[in-house]
């Protein structure tokens, strides 16, 4: 079981805000006073007024116009149990009343409505949280109408069928810790003061589970911490029997001499906090959220990538929040774990993986031109939080596969195709480099060659890197021969490049698919139902029609002239590749823009692509912009290349793979 979605109302820096939940791990990014915090309080709260108003019902209902329940069913709230005091409010931490009230306007009631979700079954809880003289009137929305017959079949531990835990950060732990009952541990959980009953918290693992299940945490621990190169070793010899207070020691590999735990470091402290919150969930509960609250603070790099790791098994019985400004966990969180949040009182949120990044976050200089490593589709997010930095050499020290690519926009589009070419996760890290255009390659690739043929991580990095390349106006036997030098040369790089022009256009390379494709985009996007076979009818259609302009436009001599350029330059590409880079050329120095052997290629290629209805081989972006717009425009959408394309391809599937990434398969 799990929150599907969620909806914040009027709560503090939130005017109206809906989230889509995984049902495993959200990772909430953003910069400082972007709401995580927020969320994580909203969710808290809302668990809050579900404790508080849970209840047995007294008698039957069976009033016309109301859902009936039976006596002794649960129900939420009555008339009587809905005031509570706001120092009674424990999942939300505010000096003043007012405080949890979005611009501090008490007239607007707080609503926390979840959708949640079990195997096929849903169910949609919504509180109100009304200000009545600074108290707070917490009521179910819709209360007359709603299924509690439904409620109380789709919770099956009730009266207790959802835990929680809330984890802040941790610095240190009390000195002296008494034992507590079961009851007052929880309600230190919810006060977001777990930390205060850790030794507690640790003797119920040790004590009332079977010790199985505490050797186990500790086995987790030590490879968290140490990659199990290291034994921490945690013990207790309390009996609450008998003992006032709880008492837990530690002893390691460098020092058998027990110490109390309250030594350990700050690192080691949230470590110990954090994995206790995963193993709260003992089969009592339908649910378990974790929370937790920048839980990278005082841990070590490659200690958050571990506990990520840690965090991904226990998913499957708790549901993850976490927020997080850190660079480190963000990249080695998968996109699919992720949320930007941006500052907004009104906003809609979605996993990164299916967002569109161009839409929700501005590049930080539109004018800059980007060049060089583009770690992943995250980057944009760490640009929002952190300028670019070292993190991103050791990135690609640590990454599967380096892929170089002439632009930023081939690195996002690539990058979302490799995600969708394995089912039903791509789990290979990726590092793209981007080289600003083709002429790089002979230019910079040597270089590049030398330096990471001396950076060895098992591989070293020159082994493991790619280089994918527009075709543009070169023919296969070009493609070919270029490819060819590349990989069988002492360079030895793998090369591939795009059976269309462009990447762009290879959507036009199965009208079938792309009006698939598309079909599913206009429903999801616009909410319009148009047929796929319409949809193809027009591609058709517009795909000739834009194969005549470009016929006209391709015939003109000043358009070849120009294009013979394109020639030269992958001649003198393949021709210094062969010679292994031995020194670097410009191929405009020796252009001769009326060179007959280069015209004639070119020409022939043009020839032979419209002989064969292969125009996609000669359109570039713009003349897909222009056909998708005359598609749809008796739909009255506008195509914006520039951020409709990644959409398009986040939307692929099986049925709308196209055999012209089919090469992608290779680098997974």
């Amino acid at each position: 079981m799990h929150i599907k979605k969620f909806e914040i109302h009027h709560f503090k820096s939130f005017q109206h805000v809906t989230i889509q939940f995984n049902a495993d791990i959200n990772i909430f990014t953003g910069v400082n006073n972007s709401g995580k915090t927020t969320v994580l309080e909203a969710v808290a709260l809302w668990h809050e007024c579900f404790a508080k108003l849970l209840q047995r019902a007294k008698t039957n209902i069976n009033e016309e116009n109301a859902t009936s329940y039976d006596k002794d069913d649960y129900v939420l709230g009555s008339t009587q149990i809905r005031y509570f005091p706001s120092d009674q409010l424990n999942s939300v931490r505010s000096s003043n009343f007012e405080d949890i009230y979005y611009k501090k306007d008490k007239q607007i009631p707080i609503q926390l409505v979840a959708e949640l979700e079990h195997e096929d079954n849903h169910i949609t809880i919504g509180f109100q949280i009304k200000s009545l003289n600074y108290t707070y009137d917490i009521t179910l929305i819709d209360f007359q109408q709603f299924d509690f017959k439904k409620f109380n079949k789709f919770f099956k531990k009730l009266p207790q069928p959802l835990n929680i835990h809330y984890a802040s950060p941790v610095a240190a732990i009390q000195l002296v810790e008494d034992f507590m009952t079961v009851p007052v541990i929880k309600d230190n959980i919810l006060r977001r003061e777990a930390v205060k009953a850790l030794r507690n918290r640790l003797y119920l693992l040790y004590r009332n589970f079977n010790s199985s299940l505490f050797y186990e945490y500790l086995s987790n621990l030590n490879y968290v911490l140490y990659a199990n190169q290291q034994q921490l070793v945690l013990q207790t010899v309390s009996d609450i029997q008998k003992d006032k207070r709880v008492i837990f020691t530690f002893t390691n590999q460098q020092d058998a001499t027990e110490k109390d735990i309250a030594l350990l470091g700050s690192g080691t402290l949230q470590i110990v906090e954090i994995l206790l919150g995963l193993y709260q969930n003992d089969g009592q509960c339908d649910m378990s959220l974790i929370l937790l609250d920048e839980p990278d603070s005082h841990i070590h790099r490659d200690i958050q990538r571990r506990l990520l790791e840690v965090i991904s098994k226990f998913s499957a019985t708790n549901q993850v929040l976490m927020t997080t400004h850190n660079e480190a966990l963000i990249r080695e969180a998968h996109p699919s774990q992720l949320f930007h949040l941006e500052n907004k009182a009104i906003n809609h949120y979605q996993p990164l993986q299916t967002t569109n990044l161009e839409k929700i976050i501005k590049p930080l200089n539109t004018k800059q031109t980007f060049k060089g490593i583009y770690p992943l589709q995250t980057n944009k997010i760490i640009n929002a939080i952190n300028p670019r930095n070292g993190l991103d050499f050791i990135s690609a020290i640590e990454a599967d596969k380096i892929i170089f690519v002439e632009g930023e926009d081939d690195a996002q589009y690539i990058y979302t195709l490799l995600q969708k070419a394995v089912l039903p996760q791509n789990k290979l890290q990726y590092v793209f480099w981007v080289l600003q255009g083709v002429d790089t390659i002979w230019k910079e690739i040597i270089q590049y060659k030398t330096v990471f043929e001396q950076i060895k991580n098992e591989k070293t990095l020159w082994e493991k890197s790619y280089l994918i390349i527009d075709r543009d106006f070169w023919n296969d036997a070009q493609i070919a021969d270029l490819t060819v030098s590349l990989a069988n040369s002492p360079i030895h790089l793998k090369t591939y490049s795009w059976t269309a022009c462009t990447i762009e256009s290879t959507l036009l390379t199965d009208h079938f698919r792309l009006a698939t494709l598309l079909q599913k985009w206009l429903a999801i996007t616009y909410q319009k139902n148009i047929t796929t076979e319409e949809l193809r009818t027009a591609i058709a259609k517009e795909y000739a029609q834009q194969g005549e302009v470009l016929r006209a436009k391709l015939a003109e001599n000043k358009m070849i002239e120009n294009l013979t350029f394109e020639q030269v330059k992958i001649k003198k590409l393949i021709s210094t590749t062969k010679q292994l880079f031995v020194k670097e050329l410009n191929p405009k120095g020796s252009l001769d823009l009326h060179d007959a052997k280069y015209n004639t290629v070119l020409r022939e290629h043009i020839k032979t692509c419209f002989a064969n209805q292969k125009h996609y081989k000669l359109m570039k972006k713009t003349e897909v912009a222009l056909l998708f717009n005359a598609v749809l425009a008796p739909y009255e959408v506008v195509f914006e290349i520039e951020k409709d394309f990644i959409s398009l391809l986040q939307l692929v599937d099986n049925t709308t793979w196209l055999a012209a990434w089919d090469f992608l398969r290779e680098l997974c």
